[in-house]
């Protein structure tokens, strides 16, 4: 197949078009439509391709992502427990109205057969229940608190996914860009040794070696592309979108990501330890089971509660007519106060104050394990940074020499002083080298925010979209 370089292809297609003018007018002004018919068509297309920062794609996910969506949904019905509680310290109101008929089969007299119709109106208000009240309302507060810092630590936890995805993506990105320049420079490659082969310099081996190389960069190459389509697949998931038109990533700025390599990890774990939300949210839970205790220890105390009502009746076997025997002759109130005091309650509260205790336990053993882990997290992630760090210079240097190795060969080769293969070889590890400092360049960033998640503060505050 014969590749053609683009000054040559628009001389070819001039030559085309001077044909047709003269030779078929009508044909040549139907080419000149369908030309630009189609090159319309093509700024279209790249028209709807839109670019996508990294402060866009935070801000469709918070929007978008489904298990930001649970934790908000979770703070409310917490929020609504929180308001349950607090009415408990309101009156209780109850209208109740009776209709009865009844039947004296004892009684021969014409009364046997009557109505009866009672309406009454209570209202009930607790003045004491053992504190459980008090409890109550501390308990739904302290798991207000502890959903809203989970939801503060779910919205870090997007926000890392959302920033480790974008660099894959950004990552592959830049491999392709690499396997575009392998690929032109092997076309280039294969027109000068097709040129050396017709003159007889190099042996028609040399040019099936160049075209099989070709085929392979071409290959890499697609698969780059493929790769770099699943990478955007994988964001747009994070984010909770289905639907979105074709998109290019941005490149954010170095300087979000950057830090000094020697740091101190005493102060990162104390400040973890000191501000993570997901750290909050598990001292607040041990907060909330000290409330349960006490709220559940409530059972072992009296109950007082102030009642009063107000209320008639109508009964068909007097002689007053409706309206006098409901609205003032059989019209009474009342006013006193209940308690209750619990004598044996087969051990229930014993055996629910001992669960509580237990499940507290069961938070402060929790909440230890998270602090332990932080410090695990924190301290290999600053070795990963720091290995990453040494990693970027390394195969800067291995690049460096590699270009250097390559030129060499290439000087070499059109000499006759080298083969093919070698210069085949010191191609393939440039651009190896190549995708090593990209992939060293994305994996230091990746550690960094690590670092920045696991010390609780993404540093992307100024990145998010106010609500």
């Amino acid at each position: 197949m014969i590749i053609y370089s683009a000054k040559e292809k628009i001389l070819r297609i001039h030559e085309y078009i001077i044909h047709l003018w003269r030779n078929n007018i009508f044909t040549f002004l139907f080419v000149v439509y369908v030309f630009f018919f189609f090159l319309s068509l093509e700024t279209t297309i790249a028209s709807q391709v839109q670019s996508m920062s990294l402060a866009q794609a935070l801000g469709l996910a918070l929007k978008n992502n489904h298990d930001i969506k649970l934790a908000k949904m979770n703070c409310q019905y917490s929020k609504l427990s929180l308001k349950k509680e607090k009415n408990d310290y309101l009156p209780q109101l109850t209208a109740t109205s009776d209709l009865k008929m009844n039947n004296d089969y004892g009684q021969s007299n014409p009364d046997k057969n009557y109505y009866f119709l009672g309406s009454n109106i209570s209202a009930t208000l607790n003045l004491f229940k053992g504190f459980d009240d008090i409890a109550s309302i501390k308990n739904a507060q302290h798991i207000l608190s502890s959903c809203q810092y989970t939801q503060i630590r779910q919205v870090q936890q997007v926000t890392y996914d959302i920033v480790i995805a974008y660099l894959k993506v950004m990552k592959q990105l830049r491999e392709i860009e690499v396997a575009k320049d392998n690929m032109t420079y092997n076309c280039q490659q294969e027109k000068m040794i097709k040129a050396f082969c017709e003159a007889g310099k190099v042996p028609a081996t040399d040019f099936y070696q160049q075209q099989a190389e070709t085929a392979n960069a071409k290959a890499i190459l697609i698969f780059a592309e493929n790769l770099y389509k699943l990478r955007k697949l994988e964001l747009l998931e994070i984010i909770g979108i289905k639907d979105f038109k074709e998109f290019e990533v941005v490149m954010p700025e170095i300087a979000i990501f950057s830090m000094p390599v020697e740091t101190d990890i005493n102060r990162l774990i104390k400040a973890a330890l000191k501000n993570r939300a997901d750290i909050l949210a598990l001292s607040e839970n041990i907060y909330a089971k000290e409330a349960k205790i006490n709220e559940t220890a409530s059972g072992r105390y009296v109950s007082v509660d102030l009642n009063a009502g107000i209320g008639s009746f109508y009964d068909d076997r007097h002689d007053e007519n409706f309206m006098d025997q409901l609205g003032r002759n059989n019209l009474y109130s009342y006013i006193g106060l209940s308690l209750s005091l619990p004598i044996f309650d087969r051990n229930l509260t014993r055996i629910k104050v001992n669960q509580a205790q237990i499940n507290k336990k069961n938070s402060e053993l929790r909440l230890e394990k998270a602090r332990q882990k932080i410090r695990v997290e924190i301290s290999q992630a600053v070795a990963d940074y720091q290995s990453a760090h040494e990693t970027v210079k390394v195969s800067k240097v291995r690049l460096l020499y590699t270009e250097k190795a390559l030129e060499s060969v290439y000087h070499r080769y059109k000499r006759g002083a080298a083969n093919l293969t070698e210069l085949t070889q010191i191609r393939s590890d440039k651009i190896e080298a190549k995708n090593n400092l990209i992939e060293a360049e994305i994996d230091k960033l990746l550690k960094i925010v690590s670092i920045f998640f696991y010390s609780g503060d993404l540093k992307l505050t100024h990145l998010l979209p106010k609500e």
